[in-house]
């Protein structure tokens, strides 16, 4: 009932066509970016950093870097998810998507405290996170808030987001995620 709804107005759009969203590649980017994150921190903690952290007594060290990989892999999965339903144009994930970026708005702005003492002790790192909490939660909070882009998650069926949201677009977002989740990872061990 809900998708025919969806097609009927997606139908009745002039001339077909609804009008472009806002902020979904930047919230798919992040979403995919911490799935990034998640994945590769205990890679880089076994690779760069080995610690006590990470060993189990008892327990070959390299099963236990399997096992941190394995379970950093399938928690991984739930922002990787996350973004493909921003990405299908799921409503309900748009409305988790903007509270819980201005969430980590305000998380931000707490961290600033943080910044200030490693700024001190030399450590510039914290501007990788602050960047990310005070300049992109935000402005994916406001753009994903837009009536514009409010209105194309309830016109839009899963299958015409995927297909708007392919090819070059996700090749981009892709390399955002890396690059982002490679950095964030580094400053949040540092």
């Amino acid at each position: 009932m809900a998708l025919e709804t969806r097609k009927n107005a997606s139908a009745n759009a002039p001339d077909n066509k609804i009008a472009a969203p806002q902020g979904i590649g930047m919230a798919v980017a992040f979403d995919w970016g911490l799935a990034v994150q998640i994945l590769f921190t205990p890679i880089f903690l076994l690779l760069f950093r080995p610690s006590n952290m990470l060993k189990i007594p008892g327990i070959d060290p390299t099963i236990t870097g399997a096992l941190f990989f394995i379970l950093a892999l399938i928690v991984a999965c739930i922002p990787a998810l996350f973004g493909e339903m921003i990405r299908s144009g799921r409503d309900w994930a748009r409305r988790i998507q903007i509270s819980a970026n201005i969430f980590l708005s305000l998380g931000g702005l707490v961290s600033l405290v943080n910044l200030y003492q490693s700024i001190k002790i030399g450590n510039c790192w914290p501007f990788v996170t602050e960047i990310i909490l005070l300049i992109f939660s935000p402005l994916i909070a406001w753009r994903l808030s837009r009536p514009v882009t409010a209105q194309w998650f309830k016109a839009v069926t899963p299958v015409e987001a995927r297909k708007r949201h392919t090819g070059i677009w996700i090749f981009f977002i892709i390399l955002w995620a890396l690059a982002g989740g490679i950095l964030q990872t580094i400053a949040a061990i540092k």
